[in-house]
C-alpha cells in the first residue's frame, strides 16, 4: 500500500513516497492516513474542515487531497470531500487499530494512544526504533509491546503484567490479539501527539 506523495527525508515511505525530485512538502505518512480515517464515516467533508482534524495546514491539505485523489481514493466536488469505494477498500486494508487509552500504570498522567499492527513480531528489536520514530513524530515516548506464547512482553522477553498489571489488562480487552502482533504505545501531553507518533512508528512496519 504506498502512495507516490512527497513527505520528509526522515520519515517512513509506507503510504507515501519521497519522490526523487521536485519540492518537499509539509507532511507525512500519518496525515495521509489520518486524512483517510477522518473520512471513512462516509460523509462529505471540506477542505478546511480536513485539515482542521488531519492537524496540517489548508495548503498541505491541497495537496494530500489531490495525491488521493489522482488515485480515485476520494470524490471531491464542490460540496466536499467523500470517500470512494476504492478508497474505502485502501483504509480497510492497512492492518491497524488504535485506541485511546485512560489513565493507567504506563501512561502516568499523560495521554496514551496504543495502536496495533497485526503479525509484525518478527520487525521489533528492541523496541527504541519505534520509542524514536515516535519522538520524531512529536511524542514525548513510545512503549513496544509483544504478543508471544500469549503473553503481552515488552522486547527483551519482560513480562507487561509483572510491572503494568493495569496496562497489560486495558490491553486484552481492547484488543483482538493474536501471537505475532505488536502494540506501540505513544505518550504525550496531548492525544493527537500521542497519536500521531504511535501511528508514524507503527506505519513504519508495515
Amino acid at each position: 500500500v504506498v502512495l507516490y506523495c512527497s513527505l520528509p527525508y526522515y520519515y517512513s515511505m509506507k503510504l507515501i513516497e519521497r519522490p526523487k525530485y521536485g519540492p518537499l512538502h509539509r507532511f507525512t505518512d500519518y496525515h495521509v492516513y489520518k486524512t483517510l480515517s477522518v473520512l471513512s464515516d462516509g460523509t462529505r467533508k471540506g477542505r478546511k474542515q480536513l485539515a482542521d482534524k488531519v492537524g496540517v495546514g489548508e495548503g498541505s491539505m491541497r495537496t494530500i487531497v489531490e495525491c488521493i485523489r489522482e488515485r480515485g481514493y476520494i470524490d471531491v466536488k464542490q460540496t466536499g470531500i467523500k470517500i470512494t469505494k476504492k478508497g474505502s477498500e485502501f483504509y480497510n486494508e492497512i492492518p491497524l487499530q488504535i485506541y485511546t487509552l485512560g489513565e493507567s500504570d504506563l501512561v502516568h498522567g499523560r495521554k496514551g494512544v496504543a495502536v496495533q499492527v497485526k503479525g509484525v513480531e518478527d520487525k521489533i528489536g528492541s523496541g527504541m526504533e519505534q520509542r524514536d520514530r515516535a519522538m520524531i513524530a512529536g511524542a514525548d515516548g513510545a512503549t513496544t509491546v509483544l504478543v508471544k506464547n500469549g503473553k503481552l512482553q515488552i522486547p527483551g522477553g519482560i513480562d507487561l503484567e509483572g510491572i503494568y498489571p493495569d496496562t497489560a489488562s486495558t490491553l486484552s480487552k481492547l484488543f483482538d490479539l493474536e501471537n505475532g502482533d505488536i502494540i506501540i504505545i505513544g505518550t504525550a501531553s496531548e492525544y493527537e501527539l500521542a497519536e500521531e507518533g504511535a501511528v508514524t512508528a507503527a506505519l513504519d512496519l508495515i
